[in-house]
């Protein structure tokens, strides 16, 4: 080998030790800012699903639930797929869901249709008889009262609870959500400390309002160097009333202008370690902000979300 093959041999094998080089350097850059599925974070965080068991209608036909919530059930409101009638004992399955933090970890943000509510509290009821979840019959309804709340409104609505991909959202007609089911019963009486709710259908349900705000509504766009960045999870908090909007690939839209927020986005990465960023914003026409996602523990985001 003469001294020009030589030379031009070991500017080839450097070369390709920075390349090498270079390209390890890319992927731990890529690896330390991939953001992961945040599934197993919702599911061991959330909010667990009550039960209690239904054997007479008693004195009174109500149970008190954790939170404070109130539901009357009887066996003779409800029957089985096709028709079958339900006897005592039988089960009922509650889930209340009151603060952001509730609201968050189940993905169920006040939000219906192209537009966003003022909640109160979003509960869920189910009703089982051997297994089997039953349904009222039509025409009927169970009754619910909240837990006591610091405001109440003269103006709720019933809203029912549907599946929207991961998150929950909401219609305020129950055919919206079970096409071709006529709901000429539920409705919703405030009192002074907490709502009173004949509810007409079983599943996710809230006394709700279209949320008081301007005419004018916008995107909001959020911007994270990294990769699967739509495994993020961001939320915006209004502060003038109670509300949440979940930001879906770094978008949140139709978010009403000249509201302040706070706005909290939280995510897993490679690492295994647990980022979070939380900002106080004001929705304006066009706004972009940059995240400033910073290493925390899975207690600090709880501890975040139970301070909203």
């Amino acid at each position: 080998m003469n001294v020009i093959q030589k030379a031009s041999t070991g500017l080839l094998f450097s070369g390709l030790i920075v390349a090498g080089f270079v390209s390890s350097c890319k992927k731990d850059r890529i690896q330390q800012d991939d953001y992961q599925d945040m599934e197993s974070f919702y599911n061991d965080n959330k909010e667990q699903e009550q039960e209690y068991t239904i054997d007479s209608l008693g004195n009174n036909c109500y149970v008190t639930c954790n939170k404070g919530t109130r539901i009357c059930t009887t066996a003779e409101m409800q029957e089985l797929p096709g028709n079958a009638p339900v006897y005592y004992t039988y089960t009922l399955k509650v889930v209340e869901l009151y603060s952001a933090k509730d609201m968050i970890l189940w993905r169920a943000p006040s939000v219906t249709g192209s537009g966003i509510l003022e909640t109160s509290a979003e509960i869920r009821v189910r009703l089982f008889k051997n297994g089997t979840q039953s349904e009222l019959k039509n025409g009927r309804v169970y009754l619910m009262e909240t837990a006591n709340l610091p405001v109440t409104q003269s103006n709720m609505q019933p809203y029912f609870g549907y599946a929207s991909g991961s998150n929950t959202n909401w219609n305020g007609s129950l055919s919206g959500v079970y096409p071709g089911f006529s709901d000429t019963v539920s409705h919703v009486n405030a009192t002074p400390a907490y709502y009173a709710s004949e509810v007409g259908h079983t599943g996710f349900y809230s006394a709700a309002r279209p949320a008081p705000t301007s005419a004018s509504t916008t995107s909001v766009t959020f911007t994270v160097a990294g990769t699967n960045t739509q495994n993020i999870q961001l939320f915006l908090v209004f502060n003038n009333f109670k509300s949440i909007v979940k930001a879906d690939n770094l978008v949140a839209n139709h978010l009403p202008t000249g509201e302040p927020v706070t706005m909290i986005a939280f995510a897993k990465k490679q690492d295994g370690n647990f980022y979070m960023d939380q900002q106080s914003l004001t929705i304006s026409t066009g706004l972009q902000v940059p995240l400033n996602m910073t290493q925390t523990t899975e207690a600090g985001v709880l501890s975040a979300l139970g301070a909203l």
